[in-house]
């Protein structure tokens, strides 16, 4: 009789963060230019309860998406766990007064912002590098950040990817590409309600045709 197949060894934050050190200093204008096709699908739908408001935004890289909100007039806190990530996007000549750029973690982003202190947390694509535990905690603080009515707006990869399936599978949904790498995880319909579960309120989840990725809107009952 087997037991049940140990857990996925995901790389340790520090590991995480110098990964993503090297992509962006391999490549500086990763994710430069106009905002992502997300942010334009968000923006409107934050837009439509909050004219203005603070916003966070977890995994901004360079702080396309992060601008776009500022010059709309949101207070943006925009972190990312890449040095070279933000010092390109804190020297962005476009950076609007209203933005404030923040190497950290997601889930200290989250630990270190006052309850119900946020009109929406803003994630694009950064779910799908964290594991288990550390997402369902994620989760947990999006809720505790947002006041009523706030909103979580969040775009995750699809288990329709191409890449899905790729390499080694570390756990359902999770793949690692090639050895020594970090594992990515993909995500189906279930897996997102399951994450947002009672705590949310379901305002918008489109799957754009071609896209292989999940658009989420929550609100924060």
């Amino acid at each position: 009789m087997t037991g049940a197949p140990p857990p996925p060894v995901w790389p340790s934050l520090s590991d995480r963060e110098a990964g993503s050190e090297l992509i962006y200093r391999d490549n500086p204008d990763r994710f430069s230019g106009p905002p992502s096709r997300f942010c334009e699908w968000a923006f409107p739908r934050l837009n439509d309860r909050f004219r203005r408001g603070q916003l966070l935004e977890l995994g901004c890289g360079t702080g396309r998406d992060a601008r776009r909100f500022a010059a709309a007039g949101y207070q943006v806190t925009a972190t990312d766990y890449s040095v070279t990530a933000i010092d390109h996007a804190r020297a962005d000549i476009a950076n609007p007064p209203e933005i404030r750029f923040r190497r950290t973690d997601a889930l200290s982003a989250l630990r270190d912002t006052l309850t119900a202190s946020l009109d929406a947390v803003y994630a694009h694509a950064i779910y799908m590098m964290v594991p288990e535990d550390e997402l369902t905690a994620v989760f947990r603080e999006v809720r505790r950040v947002l006041h009523p009515g706030g909103l979580h707006l969040f775009a995750v990869r699809s288990t329709t990817d191409p890449m899905a399936g790729r390499g080694e599978q570390v756990a359902p949904d999770v793949w690692r590409r090639t050895p020594g790498t970090a594992p990515y995880r993909y995500f189906r319909r279930e897996t997102i309600d399951r994450l947002t579960g009672p705590a949310f309120e379901r305002v918008a989840i489109e799957f754009p045709e071609g896209l292989h990725f999940w658009y989420v809107a929550d609100r924060r009952p």
